[in-house]
């Protein structure tokens, strides 16, 4: 007899609640941007002020996962998934009722704490998902998250004209009811709960750091990350600052960005049931090095236009969707046993690279071009030493 979680509705069911994390994932970072400045206003603060709050998030979020992932392997995804989604939803409610910065910082904190159960996505894709199917199921998430994200500032804008600044908090706490329905009602549990102690998920931790492997594909991921990272970071430098574009331009140049991600899913769709998966980063990284040197040439012919940088990074963006989830299935299927743990090294990898990268890119000065392209050349070549040395030095199952 086929179990529930089998059936196709089951299957809608988990699709469902992943996308509604993946979108709650966009929101709290990417959503509230356009708010800045009214929010600023709110506070009596600077938008430098308001801006702390991003760092603050991603700090509290950055640590929280490392927990999150361990508990979910200790105890299930759904109780660590309920409890995550009660304190993002109090986090987000005091932070739209906060009259006091400090205050708002003070539920920042409790908010990035619960969405750090969204990193459990990627273990709920692992424990369900095996083999070409969990590429896929990958390749939807990176889609549909970079769609999320490159929608992110026109959402935004749009939220704060009907709601104001707490705009972008109301829509996160009405996502992440339904997204608590739905795994009340409807999920059930995909991991198997393992009782090891404190120190088992510690030792658990430096298995997964200090295998070679494990860290190689999760790097390539990062890398390629972290291209898409840095130009969403550096593009209001661009876009905004060189290009003189409006904020409603600017959401609209971000909106093709996505449709970036729906073509690179595409082909990364095609080419799962034709290649396998060491062929498939090769080719996405091959898309990405080329967008490099594409951007470099027009940059050096077109200084200044937007072409320029669209294309290329239209490009790099569609060779990273490939990437990405060829290179994260290979490295969770290394340890399917503690798919939750994995996810959260995982996670703090690709994270702490993209956040590192992108802050090095806006720092370099005004080439911020320049160094954007530099950037993905770099990515590109780092990628293809790590992978070129893994597969000559390991012989390793493909998905």
């Amino acid at each position: 007899m086929k179990s529930k979680t089998a059936s196709p509705t089951s299957d809608f069911s988990i699709f469902f609640l992943i996308s509604a994390l993946v979108i709650l994932s966009a929101v709290p970072l990417d959503v509230m941007l356009p708010s800045y400045p009214a929010m600023a206003v709110h506070f009596r603060t600077e938008v430098s002020d308001i801006a702390l709050s991003i760092s603050i998030f991603a700090i509290g979020f950055s640590i929280a996962q490392l927990f999150v992932g361990p508990l979910s392997d200790r105890y299930g995804r759904k109780r660590l998934l309920i409890i995550g989604l009660v304190l993002a939803l109090a986090g987000a409610a005091g932070c739209m009722f906060s009259s006091f910065f400090g205050v708002f910082l003070f539920f920042r904190i409790v908010q990035s704490i619960g969405c750090a159960c969204f990193v459990l996505a990627q273990a709920i894709v692992q424990d369900r998902f095996k083999g070409k199917e969990g590429i896929r199921a990958r390749i939807y998430v990176t889609t549909f998250g970079g769609v999320c994200i490159a929608c992110s500032p026109l959402l935004g804008t749009f939220l704060e004209y009907l709601m104001g600044w707490t705009g972008s908090f109301i829509f996160f706490i009405a996502v992440a009811l339904i997204a608590l329905a739905q795994i009340l009602l409807a999920f059930q549990e995909t991991g198997k709960k393992r009782h090891g102690g404190a120190v088992f998920y510690v030792r658990s931790y430096a298995s997964i750091f200090c295998s070679i492997p494990f860290t190689a594909y999760t790097l390539i991921g990062a890398f390629a990350f972290a291209c898409h990272f840095a130009f969403i970071t550096a593009s209001p430098l661009i876009f905004i600052v060189q290009m003189k574009m409006d904020a409603y331009q600017y959401s609209w140049i971000l909106l093709l960005y996505g449709g970036a991600y729906v073509a690179g899913g595409v082909i990364a769709g095609k080419i799962v049931s034709k290649f396998e998966t060491g062929l498939q980063i090769w080719i996405g990284l091959a898309f990405m090095g080329s967008s490099g040197v594409l951007m470099g040439t027009l940059t050096f012919f077109y200084p200044g236009a937007l072409l320029s940088v669209l294309i290329p990074m239209l490009f790099c963006t569609a060779g990273a969707t490939i990437v990405r989830p060829a290179a994260g299935t290979e490295a969770m299927n290394l340890f399917g046993e503690l798919a939750g743990t994995a996810a959260s090294a995982g996670g703090t990898i690709r994270f702490v690279l993209g956040g590192v990268i992108s802050g090095v890119v806006s720092a370099l000065g005004s080439n911020t071009v320049e160094n954007l392209c530099l950037t993905v050349i770099l990515a590109t070549v780092a990628s293809s030493i790590i992978f070129f040395f893994l597969k000559k030095q390991t012989t390793l199952p493909s998905a």
